[in-house]
């Protein structure tokens, strides 16, 4: 499977050398290579340590890997960081290197920078670990499981075959007595969920596992213009619709300036201790936002403290991207600053101890770790300042975004999984300039879709942000059709761990609020069979409790004819649908099924309106010979009008003690109840 490996490093005055090796092992007069392997249930664990006689300093170590995968497999291409697109790429894709006048404020959310993208179709691409859909159920999986020595890198060319794997090591010294990672991969082989967990379970993790949550967070809806009296009409309109909210997180827009934590707006007078108090008598748990490794150039501690920014080669501040709502460019602090790390410590404990913040979205990580130094490689500082922040955290929930997520994995309770969404579809002028961290709502559904694996083996995951109110008129009104947000609402409550919406939703038309309340009861624990993508179609199949389910998402920018698996399938608008027929899915349509038996033999549940996921807001059904008892769970406040499944022999049904006529359709008898609610168990 492996073939020639190169290392570079530099020793003695800074001179570089190269070696090539054949057999995985090395022994030069500086340093030595020695390989390990580990078998495991499902294939194995390779490690490459390096042992240095001197100091040295790296600069770069691959490995070729020929793989026996068919052409016309799938590859899973895991972006470098929360924002980047993720997602199952094959022989005809490609990833376009970025238009070259963008990268003055895309390049440090990239791998732009140390990454060169070829742009050919099959050349492809993926951060700490890959997998190929070999079979339908089967996966050949590649990983790192460790990845505080560096950033892993799988570049693969499917038209030779051949796989790259490289550890992004610039600049980590190496000294006498040391040993050092140059690679430690998970190489196996089996069905999708076993696989995963074998994978996974290797990685070291820092926290207990996180539950399943729904977030209320200020940005969407109000971005930096989030003040004290809106968090109070919030509050009031959530608490006025009983709806339960487990965290109420307020976003950017709190402090003076970005950078500046401590310093609060004369939006919030009566400061954030008090906010994150009444935030607690609601029935919320207070999460607040920050971003600890940047600060804009017009905040205090870019003025005063100068000597704490992360600076070049050349003595320049080195940029961590640009952002309009700020002051326009944002630079990075030096994380080994002993003043900029207590200056941190100060902060959380503030934050936490004295203000009462229990949940933290850290945000725009990467920015920490723009460049190697202090002997130590990108990854290396990245995983540091994760695990700093961990135990500054103490007993607070964190969610990492705009982070690699080798870094994070194990180390924060809930990760970004995707870009950021937003009010449309697509932003087509970065969509053009090969922008991968681009906020698009398309953008971040291709990642949640393509990291669905990820929740609850390395964290929670977070898919960002449903929007279904419509804003106000102007830069923020909602221009997504009901399709659109329909689509965002089922996959974020499909696939999410920390399911989080800003809008107001007192502001809620009818039809908003029902389709609100239509994730209620919000079923936490869901289990996903499969994901498959042919083209821009997705067929997901999923289990809630023992009942089966089948989701059709289309998010391509045309209609699709899609169809139904072998068996009988329920859904309100198709009614019945059997054995492989077909249905058109409109552009950027969600169209959900339930699995339901063939033909009855005693009445039966086919389904019902007023849940996307039909049927999952009956809690039990009782068939008796006298009656069909229904019984609905108690959080499952909209109505719904419910179809029961009857023997051929019945001319009516007799469900919670009213007597129904049975209908017919297509050799199917069924009943048609009322409207139901709650209220009527």
């Amino acid at each position: 499977m492996f073939g020639e490996a190169q290392l570079v490093y530099r020793y003695y005055h800074n001179l570089e050398k190269k070696i090539l090796f054949q057999d995985l092992t090395s022994s030069e007069v500086e340093c030595s290579v020695i390989p390990e392997r580990r078998k495991t249930a499902f294939g194995e664990i390779l490690s490459l340590k390096l042992t240095a006689n001197e100091n040295i300093e790296l600069v770069d170590f691959q490995l070729e890997a020929f793989l026996e995968v068919d052409k016309d497999s799938l590859m899973m291409v895991n972006g470098f960081q929360s924002w980047s697109s993720s997602q199952e790429m094959g022989k005809n894709d490609r990833l376009e290197p970025v238009f070259s006048l963008s990268r003055f404020a895309t390049g440090p959310y990239g791998d732009y920078d140390f990454h060169k993208y070829s742009g050919r179709r099959g050349k492809l691409h993926s951060w700490t670990y890959t997998y190929f859909r070999t079979m339908p159920d089967q996966l050949f999986l590649l990983g790192s499981i460790d990845e505080s020595y560096g950033y892993t890198l799988f570049d693969y060319d499917f038209k030779k075959g051949k796989m790259i794997l490289r550890r992004d090591c610039r600049g980590a010294i190496v000294y006498p007595g040391e040993d050092y990672l140059l690679l430690q991969i998970y190489i196996g082989q089996a069905r999708e969920q076993e696989l995963f967990q074998e994978y996974f379970g290797h990685w070291e993790r820092y926290r207990d596992d996180a539950p399943h949550m729904m977030a209320w967070n200020s940005w969407y809806n109000y971005y930096t213009d989030i003040s004290e009296e809106l968090v109070d009409i919030n509050l009031e309109a959530l608490h006025k619709e009983n709806i339960p909210v487990d965290v109420f997180q307020i976003d950017d827009g709190y402090q003076k300036a970005v950078g500046d934590w401590l310093e609060v707006n004369d939006k919030f007078p009566s400061g954030m201790k008090e906010l994150a108090h009444r935030i607690r008598n609601y029935g919320h748990k207070p999460g607040l936002w920050l971003a600890p490794f940047i600060c804009e150039q017009n905040s205090r501690l870019y003025k005063i403290h100068p000597q704490w920014l992360l600076r070049d080669e050349k003595g320049k501040p080195v940029k961590a991207g640009w952002n309009p709502l700020w002051s326009g460019t944002f630079f990075a602090l030096d994380f080994y600053n002993k003043e900029v790390r207590e200056y941190l410590r100060q902060v959380f404990q503030t934050v936490q101890e004295e203000w009462g913040f229990e949940f933290l979205k850290l945000d725009f990580l990467y920015a920490v770790a723009l460049l190697p130094r202090e002997g130590r490689s990108r990854g290396e500082i990245m995983c540091e300042a994760m695990e700093f922040l961990h135990s500054l955290a103490k007993g607070s929930q964190l969610l990492g975004c705009g982070v690699p997520l080798g870094a994070a994995i194990g180390k924060v309770d809930y990760c970004r999984i995707g870009s950021d969404v937003a009010p449309f579809w697509d932003f087509q002028i970065l969509k053009m300039l090969n922008i991968r961290e681009r906020i698009s709502t398309v953008n971040s559904l291709c990642s949640t879709l393509g990291r669905y694996h990820l929740d609850g083996l390395a964290f929670r995951n977070d898919p960002d942000a449903f929007i279904l109110g419509d804003g106000k008129p102007g830069a923020n009104f909602n221009k997504m059709n009901f399709r659109q947000r329909y689509t965002l609402f089922f996959l974020n409550h499909l696939l999410g761990g920390l399911v989080s919406f800003s809008d107001n939703v007192a502001e809620y038309t009818e039809e908003q609020m029902n389709l609100f309340w239509s994730a209620f009861p919000l079923h936490r624990k869901k289990e996903i069979s499969d994901i498959n993508k042919e083209d821009n179609l997705y067929r997901i199949k999923f289990k809630i409790g023992k009942h089966e389910y089948l989701a059709l998402v289309n998010l391509g920018d045309h209609s699709k004819h899609a169809k139904i698996d072998k068996g009988v399938y329920f859904n309100p608008e198709h009614f019945l649908k059997k054995d492989y027929e077909s249905i058109e899915v409109m552009a950027h349509q969600t169209v959900c099924f339930r699995k339901v038996a063939a033909r009855p033999e005693k009445p039966y549940l086919l389904g019902a309106t007023g849940h996307i996921f039909p049927g999952a807001q009956i809690d039990k059904t009782i068939a008796r010979e006298d009656n069909f008892i229904l019984k609905m769970y108690p959080e499952a406040f909209s109505q719904s009008k419910v179809y029961v499944a009857v023997p051929t022999n019945e001319e009516y049904l007799r469900v919670n003690k009213v007597d129904y006529p049975v209908k017919e359709w297509d050799g199917f008898n069924y009943v048609e109840i009322k409207p139901l609610s709650n209220k009527d168990n």
